[in-house]
């Protein structure tokens, strides 16, 4: 599945410029913990990223430390060089190779840093422990894992009433455009497949539910060439998942939206 509705790096990079504060890319308080924790650990310096964010592309940059990207797209990740402090394709402390996360028979063992904003939420929950146990198989001991990720959002927003949601947001419980967005997003989760993305809430809720939430909120206009789906699981069944790979080091939580509280930060060390 693509993540973008388009092949063009030039549109790709308009499109992601739109996306800044929503949950497709990290907020400033993820950042600069992403920031704190890669500077705090200056000794492992062997380091890959899963896919181009280029928020995280700008912190190896900046402290001039190599690191792989990888990704099975070319056209994302170029694009989203263009978004990083060296606005270049590929930068020079970054060796690009195309591959897949369920496939990485090509990288050879021996990472001391992994990092990844939201990359498992692009696999099927079923597909998650494969994931792991590659990072995991990736990993020297006592390496760790930053692995971003939504989870299941509170029950009390699934399926709710976009009416509701409206009256919300109308009336300030709902504070931000990116509170609504998500919240939009949170009624039309999946509790079977543990799916939401923003394909799904345009084609659950039609153009005339989200024209009430205009000008504040375009969000066909925002998100309609962007493909991400987001499998989130429950937290717990997450945490429970990981226990046969990784110890949990940190959880930390952006802190700028009411969305921040289903979006943990976590650092996972491999024993």
């Amino acid at each position: 599945m693509k993540y973008m509705l388009t092949e063009s790096e030039e549109k790709i990079i308009h499109e992601w410029t739109k996306y800044a504060g929503y949950t497709v890319r990290p907020l400033p308080s993820t950042v600069h913990y992403y920031q704190s924790t890669i500077l705090s650990r200056s000794a492992l310096k062997h380091a890959m990223i899963y896919g181009g964010t280029p928020e995280i592309r700008g912190i190896f940059q900046q402290i001039d430390r190599s690191v792989i990207l990888l990704d099975r797209s070319p056209q994302m990740v170029k694009a989203m060089g263009y978004l990083t402090p060296a606005k270049q394709a590929i930068a020079c402390n970054e060796k690009y190779i195309e591959g897949d996360w369920l496939d990485m028979d090509k990288l050879s063992q021996g990472f001391d840093l992994l990092i990844g904003d939201d990359a498992i939420n692009m696999l099927p929950w079923s597909q998650f422990k494969i994931f792991l146990q590659n990072a995991y198989r990736l990993l020297k001991r006592g390496g760790i894992f930053i692995c971003h990720l939504l989870v299941k959002p509170d029950e009390c927003f699934i399926g709710q009433n976009v009416g509701d949601i409206y009256s919300a947001y109308t009336k300030g419980s709902i504070q931000s455009i990116y509170d609504l967005a998500s919240r939009l997003n949170f009624t039309c989760y999946d509790r079977a497949s543990y799916r939401m993305g923003w394909q799904q809430t345009i084609a659950a809720l039609g153009e005339e539910n989200l024209a009430l939430f205009k000008p504040s909120l375009d969000f066909i206009a925002t998100f309609g060439l962007c493909n991400s789906y987001f499998y989130c699981p429950p937290q717990a069944y997450f945490e429970a998942m990981l226990k046969s790979y990784f110890y949990i080091d940190e959880i930390f939580y952006p802190h700028e939206h009411d969305y921040c509280q289903f979006e943990p930060v976590y650092v996972l060390k491999k024993p």
